[in-house]
């Protein structure tokens, strides 16, 4: 299991940021067919139609798959596939999480394993968190 020190993770924002910038729009539309689907089911909308957004929204996912699973190769666990993403860190010997959202500058939060999103809280010495590999 991978360990990230906050700059290793800071290294990986600009290549984030592209990436969920690519893939965003992506999931909005995938959104957008979702509802259209709901919306169509039971109104006797011609099957090529419901059959060609399904399709679609497949096609969709799969890119973002794509785009999104060499982040977990490398560690990064991705949380929501519109930006949300989490890196394991060690604080004081003890496994936590670094956890960055799309827009922000640099990985600035941290949270208990548990805690998720909201029990952000922020870092005050990056140098509280020492990266480390295990295998």
């Amino acid at each position: 299991m991978r360990y990230f020190g906050v700059e290793e993770a800071n290294r990986l924002i600009p290549l984030l940021t592209h990436t969920f910038s690519v893939v965003r729009p992506r999931v909005e539309r995938v959104h957008a067919i979702v509802r259209e689907l709901e919306a169509l089911q039971g109104t006797g909308t011609e099957p090529e139609r419901m059959t060609s957004l399904r399709e679609e929204r497949d096609v969709l996912i799969e890119q973002i798959h794509v785009e999104l699973e060499h982040f977990q190769e490398l560690g990064v666990e991705v949380k929501a596939a519109d930006g949300l993403v989490d890196f394991r860190a060690l604080k004081a010997g003890r496994p936590v999480f670094l956890c960055w959202r799309y827009g922000e500058p640099e990985v600035a939060h941290w949270h208990e394993l548990e805690g998720g999103f909201a029990g952000r809280q922020p870092i005050v010495h990056a140098h509280d968190f020492a990266p480390s590999y295990l295998s």
